[in-house]
């Protein structure tokens, strides 16, 4: 190979990649704010959203529901050790 063909080969790589990073930013950056944006509709009326990770999944849950789940579980375990 020549030298010209080496330039224009390094060159295409270069470009190559210029491409590749910027696709991947433009990505990354649209899906961060996308996902923000759907984020922000499941908040409350106080502008809040609670969310719990377990693993792979991702719940949005309601703050009543989730300290009224909470309460009762524990009502439940004090019922039963109250028993004992």
């Amino acid at each position: 190979m020549s030298d010209l063909e080496i330039t224009f080969a390094f060159i295409y790589i270069a470009c190559l990649a210029g491409c590749a990073y910027t696709s991947y930013r433009l990505g990354f950056r649209e899906g961060t704010t996308k996902m923000i944006e759907f984020c922000a509709s499941k908040r409350d009326k106080h502008g809040m959203t609670l969310m719990k990770f377990e693993g792979d999944n991702i719940e949005f849950l309601d703050v009543l529901e989730y300290n009224k789940l909470v309460l009762d579980a524990l009502a439940k375990v004090t019922h039963v050790d109250e028993r004992a």
